[in-house]
């Protein structure tokens, strides 16, 4: 059964700007080491952050959280599996999950030069 659906659409230019601006800063607050290694190793990085920003935010969608629930942007990794984009749930949101009986979560991401998208889907 479906437990949660979310879906999040960003501008990869807002991602680099922020990048940019703010450096390790925001990168190392947002993202984890291995979604950072990932992304570094891509020929246009900001386009892989944003995809991966989406779906955090697709993920706090698809669990209903509200802003002031405490969990972490970290609590949310897109792991990748031999190309193939997996999510993991951790710290407060990954209790909040399994609380709710979330056993499996679906994660899909795309992206252009210009905009970046994930959808999230939370299973029992």
């Amino acid at each position: 059964m479906i437990l949660g659906i979310g879906i999040d659409l960003i501008e990869v230019a807002r991602v680099a700007r922020q990048l940019a601006a703010d450096g390790a800063g925001f990168r190392d607050a947002v993202f984890t080491p291995a979604e950072i290694a990932y992304c570094d190793r891509k020929h246009f990085p900001a386009q892989h952050y944003a995809a991966r920003f989406a779906a955090k935010e697709a993920a706090f969608k698809a669990l209903a959280v509200a802003a002031d629930f405490g969990a972490a942007w970290r609590d949310v990794e897109v792991a990748s599996n031999a190309g193939v984009p997996s999510l993991v749930l951790a710290g407060r949101l990954g209790e909040l999950a399994a609380a709710r009986g979330v056993r499996r979560a679906h994660v899909t991401l795309s992206h252009t030069h210009e905009l970046a998208t994930a959808s999230v889907v939370l299973e029992d």
